[in-house]
């Protein structure tokens, strides 16, 4: 089955045209005496969890959003323009003979600039480009929210986060085609079975199925809306695990669980177990961007102990992520001996909080297993939250910044640090601890 192809442009409008409703939301820029589309998304199904009904005007930029039917949506696309609330934007066109992207994406998947949706989707660009940049940098004030910038209005309209370094003055205008037919609501993921939750208007003949590098157990599903699949796990969790919903050679819905199709879990898969088989669900997944391994903890007055707080203010300037002692590089559990578990946790605790500036949001943790020769292995979790006072670096007196690459850290640059500063406004201070600690 293809993921992903080109169309040409009125294929892709007789698409739009039979949806019985879309949700759309526009951008736009005054070009003297006209407004030009710096971002369009048209969506059919259900409306993005973020879509609402509002306005906001300025003197330069406006943002619209509206619920029409398809027929009048493919009217747009045709004549190139577009008829919202009195305010008529010009769309983007794409020249005669070229072809236009699409890419079907599973539920809850986030794919460049876009709010996830909860239903599969197939996602069609209706131009090759924008028609209009935003004006960059600049406050907006006017009859709507007040924003800095251009960028951070997008990103509270659209639903979006701001990516540090990226841009989001315009975007490719999309039309999101929902697909009810059916979807993978909830994996969950426990110690001896994965429980699949599915839901959908089309579910009857259609097939979900556990699949791996190894064939996997499949089931095939009845009229029902709502239903729920057990796979046993007698060996454990197979290596490159994922469930798939299928019809015949085609692909509903998919979630992928671990290593080698993916790092981190898609969105929807829930990890209920107890705490080590938590653990061991990270490690299965090997290091990557939020999971970091070492086997040992770091001496005081090591150079060891530098780079674990540099990969502490990389997850806090990222996403989060867990640093866990005791753990080799290859992903065996080897366990800390011959040390006060609980006081060891004490000391990273603090040698964290005195290194990282500003001090993050993390966690301790102490994770117990016994050993083939019935040993307790003991191991050290060091979970960072994504930080909210960006960028976040390493020695309070001369701080250098760090940012996570893959399973590597590295130093930011200027461009980086700056970007990172403007990605995430302040958190309200009451919320703030003096510490930013916090202890299991």
């Amino acid at each position: 089955m293809n993921e992903s192809g080109q169309l040409p442009p009125a294929d892709v409008i007789a698409l739009v045209e039979v949806e019985p409703t879309l949700w759309v939301r526009v951008g736009a820029v005054r070009q003297q005496d006209h407004w030009d589309a710096t971002h369009v998304e048209m969506t059919s199904g259900v409306a993005p969890a973020s879509w609402a009904s509002r306005r906001w005007s300025y003197d330069e930029v406006v943002f619209l959003s509206c619920e029409i039917s398809g027929s009048e949506g493919a009217a747009w696309l045709r004549s190139h323009e577009a008829e919202i609330d009195g305010v008529t934007v010009r769309l983007a066109d794409t020249a005669e003979g070229h072809t236009l992207q699409w890419h079907k994406r599973s539920s809850l998947q986030k794919y460049g600039f876009f709010d996830p949706l909860p239903w599969p989707s197939t996602l069609y660009d209706l131009a090759s480009q924008s028609l209009a940049s935003g004006p960059g940098f600049g406050s907006l004030i006017g009859d709507g929210p007040s924003f800095v910038s251009f960028a951070q209005a997008v990103a509270a309209y659209f639903g979006c986060a701001l990516p540090p370094g990226g841009s989001v003055d315009h975007a490719t205008p999309v039309f999101q085609l929902t697909d009810l037919r059916g979807r993978i609501a909830k994996v969950m993921l426990g110690s001896a079975e994965v429980e699949v939750h599915i839901e959908g208007n089309g579910l009857h003949g259609m097939v979900v199925e556990l699949a791996s590098v190894a064939p996997g157990p499949s089931e095939a599903l009845s009229a029902e809306s709502s239903q729920v699949v057990r796979f046993p796990l007698p060996h454990g969790l197979p290596t490159g695990a994922w469930v798939v919903l299928k019809e015949r050679s085609e692909w509903i819905d998919r979630k992928f669980i671990n290593y080698p199709n993916t790092l981190n879990a898609d969105p929807g898969v829930e990890f209920v177990v107890e705490p080590m088989t938590e653990l061991q669900a990270l490690i299965s997944g090997g290091e990557g961007p939020t999971v970091e391994f070492k086997s040992i903890l770091p001496p005081s007055g090591s150079d060891l102990r530098n780079k674990v707080c540099a990969i502490v203010a990389a997850f806090a300037n990222g996403d989060g992520g867990h640093i866990l002692f005791g753990v080799t590089d290859g992903g065996a559990i080897v366990g800390l001996s011959g040390v006060d578990i609980q006081k060891e946790c004490d000391t990273v605790a603090q040698f964290v909080s005195s290194t990282v500036t500003p001090v993050p949001h993390f966690r301790v943790a102490r994770v117990s297993e016994e050993g083939d020769d019935g040993s307790a292995l003991e191991v050290i979790e060091l979970t960072v939250d994504q930080g909210d006072q960006p960028p976040y670096g390493v020695d309070p007196a001369h701080p250098k910044y760090y940012v996570r690459r893959g399973a590597t850290t590295f130093e930011a640059s200027s461009d980086q640090v700056r970007a990172l500063a403007r990605s995430r406004p302040p958190a309200d201070q009451a919320y703030q601890s003096p510490y930013g600690l916090r202890f299991l």
